[in-house]
């Protein structure tokens, strides 16, 4: 599904994004500095941070997966 229409962002590239020491993205800013893409009209960060939350994140999901710690 299609979260941001300005950037064409799928939830499953929201899922899959990951910060530069290869962490999970966190926040939306992350997702798009991700994917190398920047916010155009912001309309869809409401649906990232929700698509965000739905999955496991931070601490829990670094704990279950080598070498996912959090970055500094």
């Amino acid at each position: 599904m299609i979260i941001c229409s300005c950037n064409v962002i799928s939830d499953r590239d929201v899922h899959g994004a990951s910060k530069p020491c290869g962490a999970p993205a966190e926040r939306p800013a992350d997702v798009f500095r991700g994917l190398g893409r920047s916010p155009k009209c912001g309309k869809c960060v409401r649906n990232i941070r929700a698509a965000l939350d739905s999955r496991c994140c931070g601490e829990e999901h670094a704990a279950r997966e080598p070498g996912m710690e959090a970055c500094a």
